[in-house]
């Protein structure tokens, strides 16, 4: 409580995030609420946002190592014998 008004600081929202979608929805509505399925999307993608990012530079790394570099090696190997079947 607040020593100056004698009311709680936090207060109660009448809205909540709806976890499949981040949309806010009115308490009393959280029932009824369908997400919309582009809503969601875009809310994952927010959610992933640091692995998305962080993605480019992982696969750089991958591929400078030895494991990636044998693994470049034995794609461009199969692509070329694919490539020489009739």
């Amino acid at each position: 409580m607040s020593p100056l008004t004698g009311m709680s600081t936090f207060f109660a929202s009448h809205h909540m995030p709806c976890d499949e979608c981040g949309a806010s929805v009115h308490v009393a509505d959280a029932e009824e609420h369908e997400c919309e399925p582009s809503r969601q999307l875009e809310y994952r993608l927010f959610l992933l946002r640091d692995e998305v990012e962080g993605f480019d530079a992982g696969l750089s790394n991958y591929l400078g190592s030895p494991q990636g570099r044998f693994e470049q090696w034995l794609a461009e190997r199969e692509r070329k014998r694919k490539r020489r079947r009739p």
